[in-house]
């Protein structure tokens, strides 16, 4: 997966693989365009890496149960302990950097307090493992999806559900996005190569690209 990130005219894309983030400076048009190699945990897979509101924080996780905070020049901010979990997805809220939402094993969205370092939220609903979370624009509202095609969708404040929608073809889903200036709108993609756009108040897709 990976995220992009502007700052005057550069542009710098991050991407994970294997044990290994890499921040890319897509304007090299030769040479090598990687700026950056950090290895929050060596020989450990790195499952998802997400920039900040501000860009210039990174956090990344995976199977070594933690979340790690680090600048983009590589410098360590901290870790987070999930405890058993194995975290596959985690974003930053769209208006500050002080809460960060992730899922993975446990089939629970959990809210971090980052300057706290600990959880102060847990939203459940999910049967299987949770592949991809996102707070809407407002931050009122977090989509997170699971390997078997649910989508919930959260309201942050009461911790209830404000709706609750299924992928039509029950495929594994594995990415979500809010639209950037939209509460409802959000859109979904899986294993089977199908995309839709969800209108969050409705039952079924707005749009659908099969395959």
């Amino acid at each position: 997966m990976s995220f992009s990130e502007e700052i005057r005219s550069k542009v710098l894309l991050a991407a994970c693989g294997g044990d290994t983030v890499k921040l890319f400076d897509v304007n090299i048009d030769s040479g090598d365009p990687c700026v950056l190699s950090h290895k929050p945990a060596p020989g450990l897979n790195v499952n998802c890496v997400k920039w900040n509101h501000t860009n210039l924080v990174i956090a990344s996780t995976g199977d070594d149960k933690k979340i790690s905070l680090w600048q983009k020049n590589g410098q360590n901010m901290g870790n987070l302990s999930v405890s058993k979990e194995f975290i596959l997805a985690i974003n930053f809220g769209n208006k500050g950097s002080r809460y960060l939402c992730s899922g993975g094993s446990e089939r629970v969205v959990k809210i971090w307090d980052l300057p706290k370092k600990c959880c102060i939220k847990k939203l459940s609903g999910h049967t299987d493992a949770i592949t991809g979370v996102v707070y809407n624009f407002k931050d009122e509202h977090l989509a997170s999806i699971s390997l078997k095609g649910d989508i919930i969708i959260h309201n942050v404040s009461s911790g209830s559900r404000a709706s609750e929608l299924k992928d039509p073809n029950r495929q594994v889903l594995k990415v979500l996005d809010y639209f950037r200036f939209s509460r409802r709108l959000l859109v979904t993609g899986g294993d089977n190569g199908s995309l839709h756009l969800w209108d969050t108040t409705g039952r079924h897709p707005k749009v659908s690209w099969l395959k």
